[in-house]
C-alpha cells in the first residue's frame, strides 16, 4: 500500500495545531509519516508538540522564512508516496486519507485527488458549521477550468502523488500569500484530477491578523489583499498555460475550438484582474474565427470572464482596446456584447444590492465602451455556426507541453 506523508507547516498557532495532530493520527487510513515543520514559532509550540507521543511525528524548527520555505524543506524529509499537506488550524475528516487516497489507488493516471470542505467557526456559543465559501458546479467543464477561474481545491482536501511536486518544481518563496494556488495550479496544468463531493476537512475561519511575518494583513483587509496577490499569482502563471491545454478543453470546429481557446484564457486572466493579458486573448479570439457565430458555451466563457469575486475595473487604455474590439468585425461584436451582458447583470446586482458605488462605477464602464448596447450573441444553431462542446475530462496528451 502507498505510504502518505502529512506535511503541517505552523507558526504561533500551538492550539491549533494540537486539534489538528490529533485529526490526522485518528485517520481511518494510517498515515505513514508527519512532519511538523515550525516557522520560527515564540508560543510554546515546541514544548506542545514535544508532548505528543507518535513515532510517526517528525517535528523541525527554523527560523521564520514563511510557509513556501517551509514546505520546500518539509518536502525534502518527506518518504511517503502520496503527499498530503495540512494547514495548522484546519482539521481534517476521519476518513480524510482514506477517501483521498483510494482515488489514486484506483487510478494510476490521475496525479491530484480532491475533495470538498466545510467552513466552521468556534463562538461562546459553540462550533458554528457553513457550507464552503466558493464550489463550483463540477457537472460542467472540467475541474482545471473551474480551477484556473477560483480556487475551490485546498490543500487539506487534495493529495498529490510524490512525482508530480518533483515534476512541479519547489513552492514560490518570493509569494507571501496564495502559494497554495500557485502550486496547485501549477500540479493541475500537468497531470489530471479526479475530484471526490465528500467533505474531506473543517476550515477554520478565526479574525486577528494573517499572512506571514513582514506582509501582516487584518482580516477586514483580506479582500484587497487577496485582489492583489491573485493577480501576482496569475502573472507569473501565463507561461503555464499553452494554448494547446485550454483547446484540449473543447470539441468542434479547429478554428472554433482555437477561438473558444483564446477565450477561456483571456477569460481566467480577466477573472483574475490582468486585463492587458486577457485582451491579447480576446483579441486573438476574435482573429481566430472572425465570421463564425458564438457558440453558446463561448458566451458563457465571456460572462463568467466579468464575474469574478474581485469585480472588473478597465483602465483608459482596456476601454479602447474593447471599442477596438467591438468594431474589429462580428466575432469581436459577439464578444465584446457577452462580455457587456455580464456587466450588466453585474450592475444589476449591485443595485438590487442598493450598492450606490459599484452601480454609478459599473455603469459607467458600460457607458465608456458601450458594451451592453450590441445585440445578444446569435445561437449555435444559426447559420454559419458551427457545433462547440465544453469538454469534462481532458485526455493525457493535453498535458504533455
Amino acid at each position: 500500500m502507498p505510504a502518505i506523508s502529512v506535511i503541517v507547516p505552523t507558526f504561533n498557532r500551538r492550539d491549533y495545531l494540537l486539534e489538528a495532530l490529533a485529526a490526522l493520527q485518528q485517520q481511518s487510513r494510517p498515515v505513514d509519516q508527519i512532519i511538523v515543520w515550525d516557522d520560527g514559532s515564540s508560543d510554546g509550540t515546541s514544548e506542545a508538540v514535544a508532548a505528543v507521543r507518535d513515532p510517526r511525528l517528525q517535528y523541525h524548527r527554523a527560523e521564520n522564512a514563511g510557509k513556501a520555505a517551509a514546505l520546500n524543506r518539509a518536502l525534502a524529509l518527506a518518504g511517503g508516496d502520496y503527499i498530503w499537506i495540512c494547514d495548522d488550524d484546519d482539521i481534517a475528516a476521519p476518513d480524510a486519507a482514506e477517501r483521498l487516497a483510494g482515488i489514486l489507488d484506483a487510478a494510476p493516471g490521475t496525479g491530484i485527488a480532491g475533495g470538498s470542505y466545510n467552513r466552521f467557526r468556534d463562538t461562546p456559543q459553540g462550533r458554528e458549521a457553513t457550507g464552503p465559501g466558493y464550489w463550483p458546479d463540477l457537472g460542467t467543464g472540467s475541474p482545471l477550468r473551474h480551477l484556473l477561474e477560483d480556487i475551490f481545491l485546498f490543500q487539506n482536501a487534495t493529495l498529490v502523488r510524490r512525482q508530480c511536486y518533483d515534476r512541479a518544481g519547489p513552492f514560490r518563496e518570493d509569494l507571501p500569500r496564495s502559494i497554495d494556488y500557485d502550486m496547485i495550479v501549477r500540479l493541475a496544468v500537468r497531470f489530471p484530477i479526479k475530484m471526490t463531493s465528500r467533505v474531506l476537512f473543517l476550515q477554520r475561519k478565526h479574525d486577528g491578523e494573517r499572512g506571514p511575518a513582514g506582509h501582516r494583513h487584518a482580516a477586514s483587509a483580506a479582500d484587497r489583499v487577496w485582489a492583489e496577490q491573485d493577480r501576482a499569482v496569475f502573472r507569473g502563471l501565463r507561461d503555464h498555460l499553452p494554448l494547446p491545454l485550454m483547446e484540449a478543453m473543447f470539441t468542434g470546429e479547429p478554428a472554433q475550438v482555437r477561438r473558444a481557446a483564446h477565450l477561456q484564457r483571456g477569460g481566467v486572466f480577466a477573472r483574475h484582474g490582468l486585463w492587458q493579458e486577457a485582451l491579447e486573448d480576446f483579441e486573438a479570439a476574435a482573429a481566430a474565427a472572425p465570421a463564425v457565430p458564438l457558440a453558446p458555451a463561448e458566451v458563457a466563457i465571456c460572462r463568467r470572464a466579468v464575474s469574478g469575486k474581485h469585480g472588473v475595473v478597465f483602465s483608459p487604455q482596456d476601454s479602447a482596446r474593447l471599442v477596438q474590439l467591438r468594431r474589429s468585425g462580428r466575432s469581436g461584436s459577439e464578444i465584446t456584447a457577452s462580455l457587456g451582458r455580464g456587466l450588466l447583470w453585474s450592475l444589476r446586482r449591485a443595485l438590487t444590492g442598493c450598492d450606490a458605488a459599484e452601480t454609478l462605477r459599473l455603469a459607467r464602464m458600460l457607458g465608456t465602451t458601450r458594451l451592453q448596447l450590441r445585440p445578444a450573441a446569435v445561437s449555435v444553431s444559426a447559420p454559419g455556426s458551427a457545433e462547440l462542446h465544453e469538454n469534462s475530462t481532458l485526455p493525457p496528451s493535453a498535458y504533455n507541453w
